[in-house]
C-alpha cells in the first residue's frame, strides 16, 4: 500500500523518476572526504528503470500468478482508473452527492493526446460503434467501392459489409504481404487496388492480426488526391504510439481507448475531421442532433449513458500522461522487440509480424511447427498460465502476443522460453 500511495501522490515526481533513474538518489553521507574523520558512507542502490516499471506494476490488479500478453484485446485498467469509475458511480447512486464529469476537460485532454481540436471528438463505446457511425452516416451512391485489406477486424469491416448489402456498395479486399517487408510494399498494394469506383478506404492503422503499422499518413495523402474518403480503424495506437491526427490527415479515426490507453471497457472515441463535422449523419438522433454548431458533441446526444466510464476515461488519460507518451511508447516497443527477437531465433517458429521494427507494433504473431494454434495456446495456458490471442480470422490461425507497460523483461523471457520448450517437443 505504501508503494501505491507514493506512486500516485505526485505524478510530476513520477515523471522525473522515470526520466532520471537514480539521479541524486541514495548518495548517502559523503562525510568530509580525504583527510576527514570518516570515509564516505555508501547509500542504498540507486533505483533502476526496471525498479520503476516494477513499482508501476503495483498499480494494476493483474494477478501475479500468470502472464498477461493480450492487451491487443483488452487493456488492464490501473487502480486510479477503476477507482475513478467506482467513486463516480457510487456518488451518483446516492442521488444527492452525484458528481458531474467535466467533458470539456476530457475533450481537451484527448485532443492534446491525439493531436486534434477538442470539438472534433465524439464519445462512443468502442471502435465498432465508431466505425458503424461513419459507415451509416455517409451518403454514397449505389455501386460505390469500399477498399479494405484482408487483415480487418470484424468491428472494422462488418459495418461496411452490412451497408454494402443494404445500399448496393461493393467491397474490395487489398491483400497484404505476410510478413510485410517495408512500408513501401504495403503502400504499393493499396495504390494498385484503386479503381474509378473507389469512394472509401478503410485502413487499419495497426493490423490486429500481426501488428503491422501501415503508412497511414502517406495513404491518406494519396487517397485525398483521388477524392477518396479515408476512415481509419485505430483500435490500437492511442496509448501505444504517439499520435497526431491532424498531421495524419484522415477524414475519420475510430478507436478503443479500453485497449492500450487502459480506459474502462466501453470507452470508445470517434474523430471527425473539420470538413465532415456538419456532413456526417448521426446514427442515433436525440435533442440537438441537427445542432451543427455543437460539432462533435452533437453525436454524443443519445440519451442516458454511463458517465462513470467517462470519469474513468479521463483518469486513464491522466495516468498515461503522468508516465509520459514517449516513455510508454519506448517501453512497449522495447518489450515487443525483445519478444520478437527471442522468438525469431527459435527453430520451428514462423514469424507472421514484420521483421522491420519500424513498421511493427508490439503485437507479435507466429506459429510453431508441429502444433495446432489451439493446442499451443492451451499449453501456454497450462504451463504459464499465459493469456494470449488466437488470430483465427481469415483461417490464419496465429498466436498473437502483445506487450504493455505492466509487462516485464522477465515475462518476455519466460514466454519465449516456453515457446522454445514446446517447439523442441515437436521437432
Amino acid at each position: 500500500m505504501t508503494k501505491r500511495r507514493d506512486f500516485v501522490r505526485d505524478a510530476t515526481l513520477l515523471g522525473v523518476a522515470f526520466a532520471f533513474p537514480g539521479a541524486e538518489w541514495g548518495v548517502g553521507d559523503r562525510g568530509p572526504g580525504i583527510g576527514g574523520e570518516h570515509p564516505p558512507t555508501p547509500g542504498p542502490r540507486p533505483p533502476t528503470p526496471q525498479d520503476h516499471w516494477a513499482a508501476l506494476r503495483q498499480e494494476f490488479y493483474i494477478s501475479p500468478r500468470g502472464i498477461y500478453f493480450n492487451t491487443g484485446t483488452i487493456g488492464a485498467s490501473p487502480r486510479p482508473v477503476v477507482e475513478a469509475v467506482v467513486r463516480h458511480m457510487t456518488a451518483f447512486e446516492t442521488v444527492f452527492d452525484a458528481q458531474g464529469v467535466d467533458l470539456s476537460a476530457l475533450r481537451t485532454a484527448v485532443g492534446s493526446l491525439l493531436g486534434a481540436p477538442p470539438s472534433s471528438f465524439a464519445f462512443t463505446r468502442n471502435t465498432t460503434e465508431a466505425m458503424s457511425w461513419v459507415a451509416n452516416g455517409l451518403d454514397l451512391e449505389p455501386g460505390s467501392e469500399i477498399l479494405m485489406t484482408d487483415h480487418e477486424h470484424v468491428g472494422g469491416r462488418c459495418p461496411w459489409e452490412m451497408n454494402a448489402r443494404r445500399a448496393s456498395w461493393t467491397i474490395t479486399r487489398v491483400p497484404l504481404p505476410v510478413p510485410a517487408r517495408s512500408a513501401q510494399e504495403v503502400f504499393d498494394r493499396w495504390e494498385r487496388a484503386i479503381t474509378h469506383r473507389a469512394r472509401v478506404a478503410m485502413i487499419s492503422h495497426v493490423t490486429f492480426t500481426n501488428g503491422l503499422i501501415q503508412p497511414v499518413k502517406e495513404l491518406c495523402a494519396m487517397f485525398r488526391r483521388q477524392g477518396i474518403i479515408t476512415v481509419v480503424d485505430g483500435a490500437h495506437p492511442p496509448g501505444m504510439l504517439r499520435m497526431d491526427l491532424t498531421d495524419l490527415g484522415c477524414d475519420f479515426y475510430c478507436t478503443s481507448p479500453h485497449k492500450w490507453l487502459l480506459a474502462p471497457k466501453g470507452s470508445g472515441l470517434l474523430y471527425i475531421s473539420e470538413p465532415w463535422l456538419d456532413r456526417l449523419w448521426p446514427t442515433i438522433a436525440s435533442g440537438g442532433w441537427d445542432d451543427l454548431a455543437a460539432k462533435g458533441e452533437r453525436f454524443d446526444r443519445m440519451g442516458t449513458r454511463n458517465d462513470s466510464l467517462l470519469a474513468g476515461f479521463k483518469a486513464a488519460v491522466e495516468f498515461h500522461e503522468s508516465i509520459g507518451r514517449e516513455r510508454v511508447e519506448r517501453r512497449v516497443r522495447e518489450l515487443g522487440d525483445r519478444l520478437y527477437d527471442e522468438l525469431v531465433r527459435i527453430d520451428g517458429v514462423a514469424m507472421k509480424s514484420p521483421s522491420d521494427a519500424r513498421i511493427r507494433a508490439p503485437l507479435v504473431s507466429f506459429t510453431v511447427r508441429g502444433w495446432t494454434t489451439q493446442d499451443l495456446i492451451q499449453e501456454l495456458w497450462r504451463r504459464g498460465p499465459v493469456r494470449v490471442r488466437h488470430v483465427a480470422e481469415y483461417d490464419y490461425h496465429w498466436v498473437r502476443l502483445s506487450t504493455h507497460v505492466y509487462n516485464s523483461e522477465q515475462e518476455v523471457d519466460r514466454v519465449a522460453g516456453l515457446v522454445q520448450e514446446l517447439a523442441r517437443e515437436r521437432r
